[in-house]
């Protein structure tokens, strides 16, 4: 996957998607059994795999994806890697920063204190650049509950 058959996706402001995504993800929050929940959750990844290595892929649908997938922490930080990959590749600073916090959320729910801050560092650095000051305050937070982990 090469950034030139990207195009210029920087210059759009909403990622491909993003209205149906969006829209699911609502679904999820709002559905009222775990059989509709599965059925939006699903809907989501279907979006991801059908344009997975096609210009209209992005860290945002894959992000997105990794925050419903709790059940299976190991499966959500492959798909937040997947972002994380697409977001390097296009450059896309917030997206570096809120992915790679998602990832030190989950190093930390498994005790893993060199990953979870590492990945958070890397977070801050991106945060720094995006000026995102709500994000910046999470990530020193976990920062410190990292620091407290034996």
């Amino acid at each position: 996957m090469h950034k030139a058959q990207f195009g210029e996706v920087e210059s759009i402001k909403k990622p491909p998607h993003y209205e149906a995504i969006h829209q699911l993800a609502l679904d999820i929050v709002n559905a009222p059994n775990k059989q509709q929940e599965w059925v939006a959750y699903n809907q989501i990844k279907e979006i991801c795999d059908k344009f997975a290595g096609t210009p209209l892929d992005h860290p945002f649908q894959w992000e997105t994806l990794a925050d419903f997938t709790y059940q299976k922490p190991e499966v959500a930080l492959s798909y937040y890697f997947k972002a994380l990959e697409l977001a390097m590749l296009l450059e896309l600073e917030d997206y570096l920063a809120s992915i790679n916090f998602a990832i030190a959320e989950n190093y930390l729910e498994k005790a893993d204190k060199a990953q979870a801050l590492y990945f958070a560092n890397t977070a801050l650095t991106f945060v720094e650049q995006a000026a995102d000051d709500e994000l910046q305050l999470d990530i020193n937070e976990l920062i410190l509950a990292a620091n407290s982990l034996p």
